[in-house]
């Protein structure tokens, strides 16, 4: 569950950074692929590990648990997102990284909507926001793979 919460930031990240870089890049010339992707994963690596201590969701009955495990989570992912947006995309990787981040924001958004519901201590839509999230995760990783993430 870490390493979900870990690749849905980096999607979000991405797409983010790719949107900011589109928009007020002002001339500045783009780093080489491979520049961008080592600030990237090193990122990345610096924030899996911290997401690995974080005790995964395995019974969305559970609530405490839950609450839990997303409050540990959500700033570390945030924080994490907010350090690969910083950088700027090549250009050609703008695109995806503009996909990406959308991904790992929309991810990020249900990870906060399944801790506000067990806050209210509705079951039923933390489950259901785990399996949202399940799958916003997974599309970010299918493009953050196409990227070059190692997340």
């Amino acid at each position: 569950m870490l390493r979900l919460f870990a690749a849905t930031v980096v999607v979000g990240v991405s797409a983010a950074v790719a949107l900011f870089v589109a928009t007020s890049s002002g001339g500045t010339k783009a780093p080489a692929r491979s520049a961008y992707l080592a600030q990237a994963r090193a990122i990345c690596s610096e924030y899996s590990g911290k997401l690995d201590r974080i005790p995964p969701i395995q019974d969305p009955t559970l609530l405490g648990n839950v609450i839990e495990s997303t409050n540990a989570a959500l700033p570390i992912l945030k924080e994490q997102s907010d350090r690969i947006r910083a950088l700027t995309p090549p250009t050609a990787l703008r695109t995806s990284v503009a996909r990406f981040f959308a991904l790992t924001d929309r991810s990020i958004d249900t990870l906060r909507e399944v801790r506000d519901a067990a806050r209210h201590l509705d079951s039923t839509r933390v489950g259901i926001g785990l399996i949202e999230f399940g799958k916003e995760t997974t599309a970010a990783k299918v493009i953050g793979r196409r990227i070059g993430y190692r997340c």
